[in-house]
């Protein structure tokens, strides 16, 4: 008797499209929901980070994720080793993000990989992936839209929107972005913060 309740319940659970839709739910909950809305909220960094990795995001060593930043879809996103993650980012991977090493993202910038054709009939959503390389610096209240390569060493100035790709070392400030100069080529710093409880 009990082995057939048993049972019934994993065929509940496991074995029908009920049970698929609400695995998906739960994964959702605890990837988005619970990421978004509770865990970047905690001032504890070593805990966001080990909840972060257990969602499917890939974090470098020494790199820090600040408090109430904002991930969608955590298993298509890619931080590498000594990079910091501003408070109040928003990072929207459902296309795919790869940020490199010694990044200083800054607080309040946004990265989109997804969008809507305009010319759909219905609205259908374009995704592309956006990728920032080694010892890029975005400022403060930046927007990186999707499909955007941002090269090795640049800066992106605060408040900008960076709608095409970037070539290294360039310093790029407006809406839309242009290149305003280019930065020192000789970059060989490690980004490091000892604080634990931001």
């Amino acid at each position: 008797m009990i082995k057939k309740i048993i049972r019934n319940i994993y065929n509940i659970i496991f074995k029908n499209d009920v049970s698929k839709r609400l695995r998906r739910n739960i994964i959702l909950f605890f990837n988005f929901y619970l990421s978004n809305v509770v865990v970047n909220k905690i001032p504890i960094h070593s805990f966001r980070k080990l909840y972060y990795r257990k969602c499917g995001l890939k974090i470098g060593q020494e790199t820090k994720i600040y408090r109430n930043v904002i991930i969608t879809d955590p298993k298509k996103l890619e931080i590498k080793r000594n990079t910091i993650i501003g408070f109040y980012a928003h990072l929207q991977a459902t296309g795919g993000i790869s940020i490199g090493k010694n990044v200083n993202f800054g607080s309040y910038s946004k990265i989109w990989t997804g969008s809507h054709d305009i010319n759909s009939s219905d609205f259908s959503v374009i995704t592309k992936p956006v990728k920032i390389e080694d010892y890029v610096w975005i400022s403060t209240g930046v927007t990186i839209l999707q499909g955007v390569t941002i090269g090795k060493g640049a800066v992106i100035m605060a408040g900008s929107v960076v709608m095409k790709n970037v070539r290294p070392y360039a310093i790029i400030g407006g809406n839309p972005g242009k290149e305003i100069g280019m930065r020192n080529k000789n970059l060989n710093y490690n980004l490091k913060d000892e604080r634990n409880f931001h």
